[in-house]
């Protein structure tokens, strides 16, 4: 069956979706300069600020997670595509309230890339900021090769882990070292009962028969190298163990 999708323009589907999740927040979130979502509280804040990115499309991360306790700004690109590194630089600018900015960056090439050169930007600027990477998926990778892993939903995890630390009053080197701790010692995995279609093309991104899942997708539909017969809950939970 194909997915259906109330949308309206598909070219405008993302400052869409952000503009209706500040409206529909009005006390927490600021929908700022089309390229931000951010903490309403963020001016006020005499602590460490946490900022990240990634593509939209897979709600509610990563703009949903913004708020006291957790994501100070999240710099959204494109449907499952990254910010600009631009866009990114402005974000850790935006957040530094004088005591250092933690830049989380799931990885994904493009992500990497923008966070890379953002932090490159920020570093030419004296900006006291630190980068962890969430690269927790152990479907694609040993922990040993870590750099090769995806992050997947460990960020949300780390997002209030961080959030809560800076919310304490910790410096920036203990928060950082906190939720490096965490980083390196999660892992998740996916399982797959269906794929998506992209609202800009309405083709689908991966294709599973009714009678299929996979083990290890990625969350943009990458193919995780496990497809096998539909499984039931605990069948599941014995192959991914």
């Amino acid at each position: 069956m194909k997915m259906k999708k109330f949308i309206n323009n598909p070219t405008d589907l993302t400052k869409e979706l952000l503009e209706g999740l500040a409206l529909a927040n009005p006390e927490t979130l600021e929908y700022v300069d089309h390229k931000f979502i951010v903490n309403k509280h963020l001016e006020n804040a005499n602590r460490v600020t946490v900022v990240t990115l990634g593509g939209t499309g897979h709600e509610p991360a990563i703009s949903g997670f913004v708020g006291e306790g957790m994501v100070d700004i999240s710099v959204p690109g494109d449907i499952f595509a990254a910010p600009s590194p631009q866009a990114c630089f402005e974000a850790i600018k935006m957040a530094d309230k004088g005591k250092g900015v933690l830049f989380v960056v799931l990885n994904h090439a493009g992500d990497m890339l923008a966070g890379n050169i953002a932090m490159k930007n920020a570093k030419k600027e004296n900006l006291n900021v630190i980068k962890v990477i969430t690269q927790e998926d152990v479907s694609n990778a040993t922990r040993e090769n870590a750099h090769d892993r995806r992050g997947l939903v460990g960020c949300i995890p780390l997002y209030k882990i961080a959030g809560g630390a800076a919310a304490m009053g910790k410096p920036l080197d203990v928060v950082a070292q906190i939720a490096q701790y965490f980083a390196d010692n999660m892992a998740t995995i996916a399982v797959a009962a269906r794929g998506a279609t992209h609202p800009a093309t309405g083709e689908p991104i991966a294709e599973l028969n009714d009678d299929e899942m996979e083990i290890g997708m990625g969350q943009h539909g990458e193919g995780g190298g496990g497809r096998m017969p539909l499984k039931s809950a605990d069948e599941t939970t014995e192959i991914m163990l």
